[in-house]
C-alpha cells in the first residue's frame, strides 16, 4: 500500500520534472537589480521605488569605504609618525 503510493508519487514527479525540462518557452528577461523579481530586457529596476533604494545603497556603501581609506590613511600617518618616520 505504501509501496504504491510511493511509486505514484515517483512516477508523477518523474513526469512532471520531464514536462518542465521540454517547456522552452521562457520569454527573454532580466532581473531587477534590487528585488530580484523578472522585469522585461530594457529595464534595470521593477519601479523608481527600487531604483531609488539601490542607488541610496550604493551612496551608502561608497561613504562607507571612504570613510575606511581616511580612517587608514590616518593609521598609517601615526604609525609612521610614532616610527619617526616623519
Amino acid at each position: 500500500m505504501v509501496d504504491d503510493n510511493l511509486k505514484n508519487e515517483v512516477e508523477s514527479l518523474r513526469v512532471e520534472i520531464n514536462r518542465l525540462k521540454s517547456k522552452k518557452d521562457i520569454v527573454p528577461h532580466r532581473h531587477c537589480m534590487n528585488c530580484g523579481i523578472a522585469i522585461p530586457p530594457d529595464k534595470q529596476f521593477c519601479s523608481k521605488k527600487c531604483e531609488d533604494e539601490w542607488n541610496t545603497l550604493l551612496r551608502r556603501k561608497k561613504m562607507n569605504m571612504y570613510i575606511w581609506m581616511i580612517f587608514l590613511v590616518i593609521l598609517i600617518i601615526i604609525l609612521m609618525a610614532s616610527m619617526g618616520g616623519l
